[in-house]
């Protein structure tokens, strides 16, 4: 084996070893702030105990439950036609955590125990998007491995994606699915025949198609990603995607007609409360539903992960490189689909930190701001004054305060969201979570248990996740590649 050979493995198992190191450290970020001992929301409750009405009873309703568990809960149920109570979700999340569940029961492990080791295993889903973005970025769209590692601890650590994972919702379980799809979808080799592209679009069109058993809005992606493949590839290849996810809607529509008699109904048809439950009017006018989720304290994306305003210019870049272009159109109308279906809607979003219905396209966010890292000058200062004496001795400098102040910024503000992970109904401030901090109220159960097994915890995955960037940014941050060599 020549010495050439030797240094492309070698190189391979480092990159493979920063990935693990970054997933072990955010799982261990993510389970420190583990909100199982609390169970703030009904939608937390109810699905819970549905799988445990599935591992202890094998029933898919939670009758007996309701009396006790659940007795202040009764807006996030639905009663069907049979008498039973069941929760007004889609099943998906629920068949994600029977199986963490059925072994705490084999194992004997009490509530309220099982409840923090479910989220801490699903968990793993959202810890696990983190390495998935950062293979995505490296391999498929060729960006350097510093550049993978950033953008990857930047969707971990400075997004709602944060606070969302640590509590039994959905939305960032289709953030995990959403990607896994995308990743089968653009990872295309240049000798690849079409029995491996059909490979790859029956696993993408698979993940894809449980996304609809996650939230029912889900189903919106399927526009992008069936308009991608049909001006990138051989469009008989789309029937590769649309069979399996037909397979999962088969799925959905059973699970209705078991629970409610019917396959063409959904888990809010018979909510007890429709108007709490889900209001699906389209009332409030667009300019204000898009500013309320993009700029506002009202759970505004750019107010919470300011850091994300990067992404911006770097859709442009992508859309600019003919390489990345349809890459580039793909993840800014998955955006832009998600965002312009949920604007209009009169919904709060329950209680939560940010607006969880962005959740499955904050890593497709985040991939963008890789493009601009390399040199901030093609795209803030242009052409003519690039060349200016003062750009080239500053602008990089600048740019990187800039960009360094906004990720230090969204950090601090989605570690607060997770520690504290809830906000009230109509005042949702980020002065009210700062008010729930400074009383003591947080909702890490190891930091509730004892201080100092939170430290034990939680030092070893800051370690772990800044020995990993040190490493690969030991040159100026000015010498980034952005384009693997």
């Amino acid at each position: 084996m020549d010495n050439q050979s030797t240094w492309r493995i070698r190189i391979r198992s480092l990159k493979e070893l920063n990935s693990l190191k970054l997933f072990l450290g955010t799982f261990l970020v993510y389970v420190f702030f583990n909100n199982g001992l609390y169970w703030d929301s009904a939608s937390e409750r109810t699905r819970y105990v549905q799988i445990k009405a599935i591992v202890e009873d094998n029933v898919l309703y939670i009758d007996r439950f309701v009396p006790t568990f659940l007795r202040n809960d009764m807006w996030d149920l639905v009663l069907a036609p049979s008498g039973h109570f069941y929760p007004n979700k889609p099943p998906g999340l629920t068949f994600l955590g029977v199986p963490v569940l059925f072994i705490t029961k084999v194992l004997g492990i009490p509530y309220p125990l099982d409840g923090i080791i479910l989220i801490s295993l699903t968990c793993v889903f959202t810890s696990a998007t983190v390495t998935l973005l950062y293979l995505l970025c490296v391999n498929s769209l060729g960006m350097s491995e510093k550049t993978g590692l950033l953008v990857s601890s930047i969707y971990g650590f400075a997004t709602f994606a944060f606070p969302h994972a640590v509590t039994l919702y959905a939305n960032s379980f289709s953030a995990f699915f959403v990607l896994s799809a995308v990743y089968f979808l653009i990872s295309r080799n240049k000798d690849e025949d079409v029995k491996n592209q059909m490979i790859r679009y029956l696993l993408s069109g698979t993940l894809a198609g449980y996304l609809l058993l996650l939230d029912y809005s889900n189903v919106v992606f399927f526009l992008p990603f069936i308009g991608y493949i049909l001006f990138r590839e051989n469009r008989r290849l789309v029937f590769s995607f649309i069979l399996p996810a037909i397979l999962w809607l088969l799925v959905l529509l059973t699970y209705h007609y078991v629970c409610f008699g019917s396959p063409f109904v959904t888990t809010y048809t018979y909510a007890i409360y429709p108007k709490n439950a889900f209001d699906w009017s389209y009332s409030r006018p667009l300019h204000l539903g898009l500013l309320r989720f993009l700029l506002t304290p009202r759970r505004g994306l750019f107010f919470y992960s300011s850091v994300l305003l990067f992404s911006i210019p770097g859709f442009i870049l992508m859309i600019r490189d003919s390489q990345d272009r349809k890459e580039g159109i793909l993840f800014l109308s998955s955006f832009l689909i998600i965002l312009f279906f949920f604007a209009p809607l009169a919904y709060s979003s329950g209680y939560v930190f940010g607006s969880r219905r962005l959740d499955p396209v904050l890593p497709l966010l985040c991939i963008p701001i890789g493009r601009i890292l390399t040199d901030p000058r093609k795209i803030f200062f242009g052409e003519y004054l690039q060349n200016n004496s003062i750009v080239k001795k500053y602008g990089v400098y600048a740019f990187w305060t800039v960009f360094s102040l906004l990720t230090f910024v969204s950090i601090a503000v989605n570690g607060l969201g997770a520690l504290t992970n809830v906000h009230p109904t109509n005042v949702e401030y980020l002065d009210y979570n700062l008010r729930l901090l400074f009383a003591g109220q947080i909702h890490s159960f190891v930091w509730n248990i004892s201080p100092l097994l939170g430290f034990a915890i939680i030092l070893p995955a800051i370690i772990l996740i800044s020995s990993t960037l040190y490493k690969v940014y030991q040159k100026p941050l000015s010498t980034l590649n952005l384009r693997s060599p």
